[in-house]
């Protein structure tokens, strides 16, 4: 009874990773191309229709993890606490070694040969992120290795651009930080063909995964009791905190020095700073209603609207930017990265307001603007264009005459019509005599 049930959980495979729709940029903005979880994914395992879903062919590879910049993709064990976790358990197996030997953080991938017993495994090293070299070094470490198989004979391959990034990242934050001591190296090793599974092996196997089921379990358990018990902080501030970015935030707090950390930015890094060119902003909020991470906020004050921007809430997925109507979005050529631990949003933009005379809304107080169409800020809801404040200054159309014709039809009714033409005609000439007798 007890094996056939540990063989039920065993066999029972399932993919660990889920996914946030309201996170990603193709759900918020129709019209945005990202597709880098797409393009990562070696299994075909994910499609968008708009926004991401994952089939059964998911191999819990956890590319998609790292790929997309508003973490869309979750994992029920976080990838950077447990790995960390893992690490300081490994430290703390041997916390005495030889003066003259390094304290070394080992990870390998599925293809790569193990260096010694206490090496962490992962099916690819393009999930590792740069929390965990900085983690790493926190922790005690001196150095970081991490050895691959081949990666072009392998179906992860994709995950070798995504390690390449996460390392140059690694090396900015270390060096920033003054921890640019620790190392970080590359082994390729491919292990030797696989011999047939012994008796230990295949126990050894199941063992873990019954480990990840018993967690995954007590993860979700947990979580429902957390969230009966007290509402998620992102309804309550509208901030919506990312795992690996709160990660960062607190390794930061843990070693931040007193200078600057100031670096330039890169659109592949995930921290930027927008810079917004008040003279084409509409003031139509559509960065602030769009930005997955509530980065970016609006307020209203003193004929004026302030657009507010948290840098420790961005991730540089750039969607404000490919959103903004007007193109009036860019980024700061530097960030400091005492940003990130930073929680005040500060003011990047103070558009001054003014209100269309034709239809009352609120628009911005520059020449030759009219009441913007909802979502456009293009485009106007104003039939008739405001031009220096007069009404009709383009000149009355078709449209209009339409309009005003209707206007009278409901105000005196069809049979008044003939009367109302009549006494017009009488005033239109009698104004026509007076002007003549005035030029006699």
């Amino acid at each position: 009874m007890a094996a056939g049930f540990l063989l039920n959980v065993v066999l029972n495979e399932a993919h660990n990773i889920y996914v946030l729709p309201g996170f990603c940029q193709r759900v918020r903005f129709r019209k945005s191309n990202c597709q880098r979880c797409l393009e990562i994914c070696p299994e075909n395992a994910i499609s968008l229709n708009p926004g991401p879903t994952i089939n059964n062919g998911c191999t819990d590879c956890g590319l998609c993890l790292n790929a997309c910049p508003t973490e869309v993709f979750r994992h029920e064990f976080h990838t950077d606490r447990y790995l960390l976790n893992q690490a300081r358990a490994v430290f703390g197996k041997d916390r005495h070694p030889p003066q003259a030997e390094k304290k070394r953080l080992f990870i390998h991938c599925h293809r790569a040969e193990k260096r010694n017993d206490n090496s962490l495994g992962l099916q690819c090293l393009g999930r590792i992120t740069a929390n965990i070299s900085l983690g790493g070094v926190l922790a005690g470490f001196d150095e970081a290795v991490l050895t691959k198989g081949i990666c072009s004979q392998c179906r992860y391959q994709q995950g070798e651009k995504l390690l390449t990034n996460s390392i140059a990242v690694s090396r900015v934050l270390l060096e920033s930080t003054g921890l640019g001591r620790f190392a970080i190296s590359i082994k390729e090793k491919e292990k030797n063909k696989e011999a047939p599974l012994g008796r230990r092996e295949i126990f050894s196997i199941i063992s873990a995964k019954v480990k990840n089921k018993a967690a995954s379990f007590l993860y979700h358990r947990e979580k429902a009791i957390r969230e009966k018990l007290a509402p998620s902080p992102e309804d309550k501030t509208g901030k919506r905190l990312l795992p690996q970015r709160e990660s960062l935030r607190k390794l930061l707090k843990q070693n931040r020095p007193e200078n600057t950390m100031v670096v330039k930015y890169n659109p592949k890094f995930p921290w930027g700073k927008i810079k917004i060119e008040q003279n084409k902003c509409s003031a139509c909020g559509t960065c602030a209603a769009l930005c997955p991470l509530g980065a970016i906020s609006k307020k209203i004050k003193d004929d004026y609207q302030l657009l507010y921007f948290n840098s420790s809430l961005c991730t540089n997925c750039s969607l404000c930017r490919a959103a903004c109507p007007e193109n009036a979005i860019g980024f700061e050529d530097d960030f400091d990265l005492a940003d990130i631990i930073a929680e005040e949003a500060t003011v990047v933009a103070a558009i001054q307001l003014s209100t269309c005379v034709i239809c009352g809304e609120i628009i911005t107080a520059q020449k030759n603007t009219y009441a913007p169409r909802a979502g456009s800020g293009r485009r106007g809801r104003c039939m008739l264009k405001s031009k220096g404040g007069k009404m009709f200054a383009g000149g009355i159309g078709t449209v209009e005459i339409l309009i005003i014709l209707f206007i009278v039809l409901i105000i005196f009714g069809v049979g008044k019509l003939p009367k109302i033409g009549e006494g017009l005609g009488k005033g239109i000439r009698g104004f026509k005599k007076e002007i003549r007798i005035m030029n006699v």
